[in-house]
């Protein structure tokens, strides 16, 4: 059980009783649908200055984490601004990790090139994922979903290395204006049902925009099917049976674990009527909270302060009152921020077509026969205790990129290091 987004609790000293009441709400769907774009950029920009500038207030060093992404790029850009004709020097922390097709030195230098910053890299390997795996797994106390989080652990490290206490981050960004691109469907699917002519342009637009992504070539591909699919797959009904279908064709839990949450309904994966609801949902129920909980736990091991200035109220509250059009437009997300800082950072970043989104080589990483040994021993311990089906123990350990969210070999890792703390 956790406290809710934005909610507070009271504790009654002479009864015990608890109260749980928020503090802070927003209405997504109080839309402004007359502001133009140069008023929407225009506020953008005065308010997340103003953001950036409070989170610079400290008396100890403040640095900044940079991953080569916009949003990170656009704080350390931003920061830049704010500090020309002083003598200071910002810090930046950063993971590469060089020969891998995702890595992100090249945009983090094109940042670095337009900046008076002091660039700071780690390059995590197999071999420090295996051997500090346990401490992360003893600081996050619950399992994550992929090495992305053991590679944000090694860049708060290395501002430790480095004697800076405070780091700015661009978390939150991602799930104010549409950065994922999960939402395209959500947002097509909006228009097909309130505007089929814009609709058609905006997905001609997308298919012209995808044609030059290297790294996600094949993200635009059935997205017709994905939009006409939506409301579908988000029916639990559905989603029981065809996970009793997969239990029985190909069992992963013992029958007998299965069966005890036989009548327990599958978590809720929610159907939105509009990208604004989906947004909200990230934003204050799912998503955002297991992110920033993996950065306070991986900057506290270390000592670190992270501040985002993404997530201040003010620019939550401006945010959530522009149109959708105004975060996807022509095939572009977050297109409201890019169009709002286009003259700040580099064109390179600015204009970016891919999302890698801090990504290591996680795949390579699980070929490791380390690894390997740690996954069968995980299934041997998961298997005695009833949780696995024996069948689990035959099949073949297959590697998985930190981009697949239903790995199960990499839960299986996750499981086997909690299962030893």
């Amino acid at each position: 059980t956790r406290l809710p987004h934005a909610h507070c609790l009271l504790l009654n000293l002479s009864d015990l009783t608890v109260h749980i009441k928020p503090y802070y709400n927003i209405r997504y769907n109080e839309v402004n649908q007359h502001i133009g774009v140069d008023q929407a950029a225009e506020q953008f920009r005065e308010i997340f200055y103003t953001s950036v500038k409070r989170r610079l207030r400290s008396d100890v060093t403040v640095g900044s984490s940079l991953s080569g992404g916009l949003d990170s790029s656009l704080v350390v850009c931003i920061i830049d601004e704010l500090k020309k004709g002083t003598a200071q020097k910002q810090n930046t922390f950063s993971a590469v990790f060089p020969g891998f097709k995702k890595d992100e030195r090249k945009y983090m230098d094109y940042v670095i090139a337009k900046t008076n910053v002091e660039p700071h890299f780690v390059t995590p390997t197999d071999e420090s994922m295996i051997a500090d795996l346990p401490k992360v797994c003893w600081h996050q106390e619950e399992p994550f979903g992929s090495a992305s989080i053991y590679v944000q652990y090694r860049v708060m490290q290395l501002a430790k290395e480095h004697q800076v206490t405070v780091l700015l981050d661009g978390q939150g960004a991602d799930e104010l204006l549409a950065g994922y691109h999960g939402y395209y469907t959500q947002y097509f699917a909006e228009l097909k049902s309130g505007n089929p002519a814009k609709y058609q342009s905006e997905l001609n637009s997308y298919h012209e925009l995808m044609q030059g992504n290297q790294i996600n070539p094949n993200q635009h591909q059935g997205i017709t099917n994905k939009v006409k699919q939506a409301a579908l797959r988000h029916i639990p009904k559905i989603r029981e049976r065809y996970e009793d279908y997969k239990q029985l064709t190909k069992p992963f839990f013992h029958k007998d674990f299965y069966n005890s949450f036989a009548n327990k309904s599958l978590p809720n994966t929610y159907h939105f009527n509009s990208l604004q609801e989906a947004l909200y949902h990230s934003t204050f129920s799912r998503g955002l909270q297991e992110l920033l909980r993996y950065a306070d736990r991986n900057s506290m091991a270390h000592s670190r302060e992270v501040r985002l200035p993404f997530l201040s109220h003010e620019l939550v509250d401006f945010l959530f009152t522009l149109p959708s059009s105004f975060k996807i437009h022509q095939g572009w997300t977050k297109w409201i921020m890019r169009h709002s800082f286009n003259q700040i950072m580099p064109p390179e970043i600015t204009w970016r077509k891919d999302k890698i989104g801090y990504e290591p080589p996680q795949k390579s990483w699980m070929d490791h026969p380390q690894i390997h040994e740690n996954i069968v021993t995980a299934r041997e311990s998961m298997v005695q205790m009833g949780i696995l089906s024996p069948k689990v123990l035959n099949r073949k350990i297959e590697s998985e990129e930190s981009n697949i969210s239903r790995g199960n070999n990499w839960r299986l890792l996750m499981c086997g290091h909690l299962l030893e703390s």
